[in-house]
């Protein structure tokens, strides 16, 4: 199919307009080439292709963020593909004042810029974290957190310093080939902070960096990572599409759509059925998501990012779910 074809697939499906059929993605890391970024682009090309998608969404390699202020990395998860740090740049409070703002066009975020500048096949969205993700992931959680509550004016400072690097990245990522942000917020999880404590640092920065590039963005989709979401705090950010694990942990798409009209992405379960189901109960759960929003304003995706160890059965079904004939 053309890249037309698709966009127009994909902004019916924004405005909330019948499609001829749902617009599908998904997106895995792919560890054993992301160091190498032409290597990386022909990896996402395939898996594009290979399921005929609607939208690219280019996986960065999970440490991109944090390399250029100096952390390393070992290795990386057998299933999940994201790597495994050796060393956080961040370990006192003081590190965060030491950050300096990046060149979003030098180091490994210009790397990343070539990867996107390399294919044009459908919608291109490439992937972002959120200021309080990035810091999260700069220090470890456990020690974000303590900071946070212990020295929030030392982190207040780091968190500055990557928000001016992110909405610069973004606006590189736009300005290099990208249609859109995938932009990820993971501190907004009762399992990591309380309602408060997100809003202190969620509202200063992570909004703020979405509100910068999503005027500017066709494609904007704003993912919300991890369990107990604060949902409803999230419901109102600017961005064309929504995605969480509605699966795994509310809202469902069906309860999601009475909170807001815009488009939204999911109802496939990265983290168990498309790993232990059959294809037939992949079908039946894609089926299923279809149902809950009559078809309208949605893009069939997992959750996350697909663990490795999926079958191509698996996302050949999830892919070709709603073109088969029902039994």
């Amino acid at each position: 199919m053309a890249h037309n074809e698709k966009w127009e697939r994909v902004e019916a499906a924004l405005s909330g307009a019948p499609v001829d059929r749902v617009p599908f993605t998904l997106w895995m890391h792919f560890p054993q080439v992301d160091l190498n970024a032409r290597a990386h682009a022909e990896a996402t090309v395939d898996l594009h292709r290979r399921y005929d998608m609607d939208v690219v969404k280019v996986m960065f390699r999970s440490s991109w963020g944090l390399e250029d202020w100096g952390a390393t990395f070992e290795g990386y998860h057998p299933t999940r593909g994201y790597r495994l740090p050796k060393a956080h740049p961040v370990k006192t409070p003081e590190d965060w004042t030491r950050l300096k703002a990046l060149d979003p066009t030098k180091g490994v975020l210009g790397e990343q810029l070539s990867i996107l500048r390399m294919f044009r096949d459908a919608p291109i969205l490439a992937s972002l974290f959120a200021p309080s993700m990035l810091a999260s992931h700069a220090a470890g959680r456990d020690i974000f957190v303590r900071h946070l509550r212990e020295t929030p004016d030392a982190l207040h400072a780091g968190l500055r310093t990557m928000s001016e690097t992110l909405t610069a990245f973004a606006h590189a990522c736009l300005a290099n080939g990208t249609d859109g942000i995938f932009y990820a917020i993971r501190g907004a999880s009762r399992r990591v902070l309380t309602d408060a404590e997100y809003q202190s640092i969620g509202r200063s920065y992570d909004r703020p960096v979405i509100e910068s590039f999503h005027g500017d963005s066709k494609l904007a989709m704003l993912h919300l990572h991890g369990e107990e979401l604060m949902f409803d705090e999230l419901v109102s950010h600017p961005t064309h599409v929504f995605n969480w694990y509605d699966r795994f942990d509310g809202p469902s798409l069906k309860t999601a759509r009475t909170k807001t009209s815009k488009c939204l992405a999911g109802g496939i379960d990265h983290e168990r059925n498309m790993v232990l189901g059959t294809p037939d109960e992949v079908i039946a759960e894609v089926r299923d998501a279809i149902a809950q929003v009559v078809g309208l304003g949605l893009i069939l995706a997992p959750g996350c990012g697909a663990p490795s160890l999926v079958s191509p059965q698996n996302l050949e079904a999830s892919r070709r779910a709603e073109l088969l004939p029902a039994e």
